[in-house]
């Protein structure tokens, strides 16, 4: 591919950042251009304008992943825009403050005008310096379609630049869409991958934010590996295989990125036992889920895969503060200029700070998320000589990370909950105070996808392995050994390889993966390429862990053989549906007959030597064939990968997202009605106000919500009308 020059990357390994004065845009001045005087001498200034277009588009982003799901709900004192969304009632685009389908397409645009002109044959010094930010643009391009899929449902696709208003794209262009969008963006997107996995990725060196947090560039990158685990998962056909291409991308991510510390951690929210007389309180402890999810406003770390920046004041640039003050706290901007003695060495700085407002607060918590929170079992292990010698629960705590994503503050008008995911805050008592400024949009952290790549091996056919990650976490140490010995049938002549599990040597062993799943996991072809996890490098914890205690094999509520057998049957009674197809040979009774076997439990058929009579001419029969899982089993399971992404990642963005992906899953699912999904989203939506706990009572939803939801048109945003 030769194009003509634009950029050059040298200018970037000099520091971009450093040279900047504090007086100029972070990212780029106006970059309105598109082609007009566009030649090679933009060098910077081009890509950075693109990422530019991504700030104002990122925020109005969010919140449509948000508004429109069944973690929020009005207030007194939401706008109609906000309330028009939350309500589903379809505004026109540009007739609502969050609708602007063009902000899209300005970044997508641009990047279109990049990809025209970039040379990636040229050279400097042997090195060919344009691939590697090629790559990012290839990448942003596709992330900003497949954020306009996600919120629009079908759009015109585009990869000309568009230089006039008369060029009728709006109406000649082909349509993307879920189905066909991996196919429209993986020829470009597997040509990124090369390049970023044998040159690596671009590096511009740091920008000021104007307020002394000053973030390196790597942290604004696209991930090609990232984007296209996220298109198969999208597409969801399982008879393209699409479950195990979003497992592969995802898990060499995992892998590759692992070596550098990308693991989840033991960062968690917990609570503080306080006894008051003959009561009993739970205290939440915040901080450290704060700072090792990556939502802290002070540090970023190897949980933040990719951001996009905030200035302080508009004299650095975008200014995004629209989702904080969305959720009740209104933003107060500064700039200070200062001098030395003699007036000269002039150096400005900005800063955000945050005041919170009952009466800005437009969305609140919905009833349903508060209850999930509420629902979950909080388990405190008591640890001697490296064993849990006991097991504790506290009783009605739920969920600790609710308290760093939602607490409640005092105000004068009473208290209420406010959503602190952009505004973290500090939570003391029963209490949240004060809140701070985030000089960063997340789009991407580390364990949102390891809960998607949880998402895609579950439908791979791997369900015990994707509750690994929720329970305990990907852990080699973990992993129950697969053994295998002969048994001899004197009777028939016969012998056979059987299999168990060797874990007496580990240490709070996954024996609920199973023998069968071990099994068939390691007689994939693709084993190596998606699932194998006999590398130490796999350390992590589980991503349920961090708000729930530590899981140990003394945890019995937050096990499979619990919770699986109990979602199936919350599924049957809310949908009145009883899963079948070509799995459906594995009855409940026998789900976990095979599940735990150890060695304790293979007998030993030798018998003693002078009675063992000559087995060599006996004959082999092969070993029983792995027992594959039922899709009701399967479906269980991503209803609690559902769970846990709220849990989790509620309010960054991607809520709704998740719902709709989730439910083209369920609806392509061969045992269920092809409207099982579709009836999914409508009931977990139409089910936020209502103040149960999950699956309590399936039959109370709004039923007006309900009905319009079983329209899939109506889970996207209307496109804007061109005659």
């Amino acid at each position: 591919m030769k194009h003509k020059s634009i950029l050059s990357l040298l200018i970037f390994l000099m520091g971009f950042g450093v040279t900047t004065t504090s007086c100029e845009d972070m990212l780029t001045p106006d970059m309105n251009r598109y082609s007009e005087g566009f030649s090679g001498t933009d060098t910077v200034y081009f890509y950075l304008g693109i990422m530019r277009n991504v700030q104002d588009m990122v925020e109005q982003n969010q919140l449509l992943g948000d508004l429109r799901s069944d973690l929020v709900n009005t207030t007194s004192y939401s706008s109609d825009s906000v309330s028009h969304i939350i309500n589903f009632q379809m505004d026109e685009d540009g007739e609502n403050e969050l609708l602007n389908r063009a902000a899209y397409y300005k970044v997508i645009n641009q990047c279109n005008f990049y990809l025209a002109k970039v040379d990636t044959a040229v050279t400097k010094n042997s090195i060919y310096y344009m691939k590697r930010e090629y790559a990012q643009v290839v990448n942003i391009r596709a992330w900003a379609y497949l954020q306009l899929v996600q919120t629009y449902g079908e759009v015109p696709f585009i990869t000309e630049p568009v230089d006039n208003a008369d060029t009728g794209w709006e109406t000649s262009a082909p349509k993307a869409n879920a189905d066909n969008l991996v196919d429209l963006l993986k020829t470009n997107l597997q040509e990124a991958q090369t390049i970023e996995h044998t040159l690596g990725y671009p590096q511009y060196g740091e920008f000021s934010t104007g307020s002394g947090f000053n973030l390196n560039s790597s942290y604004m990158r696209f991930y090609s590996d990232i984007i296209l685990g996220d298109l198969y998962l999208l597409r969801s056909n399982s008879a393209q295989g699409d479950y195990v291409e979003a497992a592969k991308n995802y898990y060499y991510f995992l892998k590759e990125q692992m070596d550098d510390g990308n693991y989840v951690n033991l960062q968690t929210a917990s609570f503080t036992e306080v006894n008051r007389g003959s009561r009993t309180e739970y205290q939440p402890n915040t901080a450290n889920w704060v700072s090792g999810s990556g939502l802290s406003a002070a540090t970023l770390t190897s949980e933040n895969l990719t951001v996009i920046p905030s200035a302080a004041n508009n004299s650095f640039g975008r200014v995004l503060t629209r989702v904080a003050q969305t959720y009740g706290f209104d933003p107060h901007s500064t700039n200070t200029t200062t001098s030395d003695t003699d007036g000269e060495n002039v150096s400005t700085s900005g800063s955000v700070s945050l005041t919170v407002n009952y009466k800005s607060r437009e969305v609140e918590p919905s009833l349903a998320y508060l209850n999930l929170c509420a629902a979950q079992n909080f388990a405190w292990p008591t640890v001697s000589n490296s064993e849990v010698v006991s097991n504790e629960y506290y009783e009605g705590a739920g969920d600790a990370r609710r308290y760093a994503s939602a607490p409640t503050f005092e105000t004068t008008d009473g208290d209420f909950n406010f959503i602190v995911k952009d505004a973290p805050t500090t939570v003391s008592g029963s209490y949240a105070y004060g809140a701070t400024f985030r000089h960063y949009k997340s789009i991407y952290r580390l364990k949102q996808i390891y809960l998607r790549y949880a998402e895609a091996i579950n439908r791979a056919g791997f369900p015990r392995t994707a509750f690994m990650i929720l329970r305990n976490g990907i852990d080699a140490e973990k992993l129950p050994t697969l053994q295998d010995s002969i048994h001899y049938d004197d009777v028939a002549q016969t012998k056979q390889t059987v299999y168990y599990l060797d874990s007496a040597t580990v240490f709070n062993a996954a024996n609920y993966i199973g023998i069968d799943e071990l099994r068939r996991a390691q007689a994939d072809p693709n084993y190596s390429l998606y699932i194998d996890f006999s590398s130490s490098s796999w350390t992590n914890y589980g991503i349920h862990e961090l708000g729930c205690g530590q899981s140990t094999n003394l945890d019995t509520l937050y096990s499979y053989d619990l919770l699986i057998p109990q979602r199936i049957a919350d599924e049957q009674a809310r949908s009145g549906e009883t899963i079948s197809g070509e799995y459906a040979a594995n009855s409940l009774s026998s789900l976990f007959a095979r599940s735990s076997r150890t060695d304790s439990e293979v007998t030993d058929s030798t018998a003693v030597e002078d009675s063992v009579p000559d087995r060599d001419s006996y004959t082999e029969i092969d070993p029983v064939s792995p027992s594959l899982p039922t899709m009701a089993e399967i479906n269980a399971v991503e209803t609690l990968i559902a769970d846990e992404l709220a849990l989790e990642t509620a309010f960054e963005g991607t809520r709704m997202f998740d719902l709709i992906r989730m439910a083209r899953h369920k609806n392509d699912d061969s045992s269920t009605s092809s409207d099982y999904g579709t009836n999914w989203l409508a009931w977990k939506i139409a089910r936020r106000n209502i103040d149960l706990a999950p699956y309590e009572s399936p039959s109370q939803y709004d039923a007006s919500l309900f009905s319009t939801l079983q329209t899939q048109s109506n889970w996207y945003i209307a496109n804007p009308v061109y005659e």
